[in-house]
């Protein structure tokens, strides 16, 4: 058998690129494997892939799968191989759902042994990235994490990645509402339940009481214990999917401020209940207590000691699978937070606001971007006033802006350079001078000012009446409505000023000099995709500030299509992934501030592959952004 594979692999591409020694070795190495007709090798995103599948006989059913719909993609056959990409750059995760089309066999080639003919032989590893290269398909985030930060790949870890459902409790307690407070508490100590569902004589489920409504309701107010149980109960019952994930349902339970969430499937029938206490088990570190931190506070003083905690957790939760667009909304939320609270305690010290307002955000925080390297990009926008009290109203606003502004800076998130802040006299301002620099902006659009001005068209409100940003929003897109053909020029043309570190002949444009000499600046890089969705956005009047939930508005437009989405969303999730490594290694590995440089040659062949086509591919879309809003101007 070993001099038959010897001689299959010596004619097998890209096996034929190996040394005959090598290809002798491997010949003693590989395994072959049958399987019958209709067997389900890997499930998409769900399975791993320990080896690399090359098809002696038979042949395989390649499926791409989204939700619960299967689309049959292709055939592999004879001579063809499976595994590669899901190695190198998914993570060892399955790219595909993939069947036997009939009775098959395969010559398996073991991961660890692949790897390491991938790191010695570069025209091996370039036959599967070069594929992947060229059609840039199912990629989440590549093997990266793991070789950086020594990510466990057990998926039993990958917490913020795992549904509700793997963590629920299945038996839940209940009564009926006609039962008094006393019966019910009854059959919670009997069950030894922190829940009890309440049903109503139509056997629907109408509300929920939890130990904390016994404490608070009884306990402390004085409830008799011999009225209607439905007198003390939550409702309407707060409900999650159980496809929603373990990360969602933080975020659920901090909203509501509360510690059950009750867990339906798609057809509305409840499948049990989850505590946020198994979820800080199943978390170790919690995000969650982090956030009830925040809210029990009684001091800005306190909040100066939170954000020093977030990459040590932020690291605890990349270990744990979360994904980088769920760490950007989690840091965002903290920060959020810790905004509500500094504003809170400077509204106690300034006294009631004279006019409504609202502190809005910019930036990385009005995207819900944050990373852990983040500066202050904020304003205040209160209501139209009266000239004769204008001056007096601006000195309260512009000295509530400096408390807020000197404790985030405080609390560690340092001033803005640009001043962009809420303490700057310009940044200040009523609705009518708001709209008047959107006005201007747009009508007279001044290519430098412009420039530094694009920060404010991801504006959303931080704290106080919404009413007032959506009535500057609405403005916003009606001066977009008319004729803005110079705006949307100038616009395209500042975004061009960034452009991917990509030298004519691929190679990477690095730092000749200084402390980031051979590095780039991977904020500068990803900069393109955010200014390219920010400017398609504006343009088709969608609201979202979020780049990824713009890029998913615009795919729903059909300004993309499917796979120019997946191409971006999957490039600027790549990025931002590999932009929180840099910065949790500056941080915990280094004792060093947070920076954005990347060196290419501390990166693997593949990583430096896949960055290269990652910034080709932002150039054909900074490409069709100029064709668009440059070619007729």
């Amino acid at each position: 058998m070993k001099r038959s594979l010897f001689k299959y692999l010596s004619n097998l591409s890209p096996f034929n690129f190996l040394p005959e020694t090598t290809i002798a070795k491997l010949s003693e190495k590989i395994i072959k494997d049958n399987c019958t007709e209709d067997e389900v090798l890997f499930v998409q995103g769900k399975s791993k892939v320990d080896s690399l599948y090359i098809i002696q006989s038979g042949a395989l059913e390649i499926y791409y799968q989204e939700g619960r719909s299967k689309t049959l993609q292709g055939f592999l056959s004879e001579g063809e191989i499976y595994g590669g990409i899901s190695i190198l750059l998914n993570d060892g995760l399955s790219v595909r759902t993939v069947r036997t089309h009939e009775n098959s066999t395969f010559l398996k080639l073991n991961k660890s042994i692949f790897l390491e003919l991938c790191q010695s032989n570069e025209e091996f590893s370039s036959f599967f990235t070069d594929t992947f290269g060229k059609r840039m398909l199912d990629r989440s985030y590549s093997a990266i994490m793991s070789k950086t930060l020594q990510e466990n790949n057990d998926l039993n870890l990958n917490i913020f990645n795992k549904h509700v459902s793997s963590l629920l409790i299945k038996e839940w307690a209940e009564c009926a509402e006609q039962k008094t407070i006393r019966q019910a508490a009854s059959i919670m100590s009997a069950q030894k339940k922190s829940a009890l569902l309440i049903k109503n004589k139509q056997h629907e489920y109408t509300g929920i009481i939890t130990d904390k409504d016994f404490r608070e309701k009884v306990v402390v107010k004085g409830a008799d214990p011999e009225d209607p149980v439905n007198t003390i109960m939550s409702s309407p019952i707060i409900y999650i999917n159980n496809n929603t994930s373990v990360f969602d349902a933080i975020f659920t339970m901090s909203n509501h401020h509360i510690k059950h969430l009750v867990v339906q499937n798609d057809l509305g029938k409840i499948k049990g209940i989850i505590t946020d206490h198994d979820m800080i088990v199943a978390q170790g570190q919690s995000p969650l207590s982090l956030l009830q931190q925040i809210v029990s506070v009684s001091s800005m003083e306190q909040l100066h000691t939170i954000q020093p905690q977030l990459p040590a957790m932020i690291r605890g939760m990349i270990h744990n699978g979360a994904r980088s667009e769920f760490i950007n909304r989690f840091i965002t939320r903290i920060s959020d937070e810790i905004l509500k609270r500094i504003i809170r305690f400077a509204l106690a010290k300034h006294g009631e606001p004279p006019v409504k307002f609202v502190f809005m955000i910019m930036g990385s925080e009005g995207r819900r971007e944050q990373t852990l390297k983040t500066d202050q990009d904020n304003a205040i926008l209160y209501e139209d006033t009266p000239k004769d009290n204008a001056n007096e109203i601006h000195a309260y606003f512009l000295a509530l802006g400096k408390t807020i502004c000197t404790q985030l800076n405080q609390a560690g998130y340092t001033f803005c350079k640009g001043n962009v802040m809420a303490q700057n006299p310009k940044w200040c301002q009523p609705l009518a001078k708001w709209k008047s620099y959107f006005s201007n902006w747009i009508n007279t659009p001044e290519p430098l000012a412009l420039m530094h001005s694009s920060i404010f068209f991801d504006f959303r409100s931080g704290y106080g009446d919404d009413f007032l940003v959506e009535k500057l929003r609405d403005y916003l897109f009606e001066k977009l409505s008319k004729r803005s053909d110079l705006f949307y020029f100038h616009l395209t043309k500042n975004a061009q000023h960034f452009r991917p570190p990509l030298g004519f002949f691929r190679n990477f444009v690095l730092e000749s000099h200084g402390k980031h000499k051979d590095a780039f600046d991977i904020k500068k890089a990803m900069t393109p995709i955010v200014d390219f969705t920010r400017l398609y956005s504006l343009y088709h009047k969608i609201e979202a500030t979020n780049t990824l939930s713009r890029l998913l508005e615009l795919k729903k437009l059909e300004v993309f299509e499917k796979q120019e989405y997946d191409d971006l969303k999957q490039a600027y999730t790549y990025l931002m992934q590999l932009r929180f490594v840099r910065q949790l290694s500056a941080i915990l590995d280094m004792n060093e501030e947070a920076d954005n440089y990347i060196i290419p040659k501390q990166l693997t062949h593949i990583e430096q592959r896949l960055l290269k086509e990652i910034f080709s591919l932002i150039e054909k879309f900074q490409q069709k952004m100029s064709l668009k809003f440059t070619a007729n101007t």
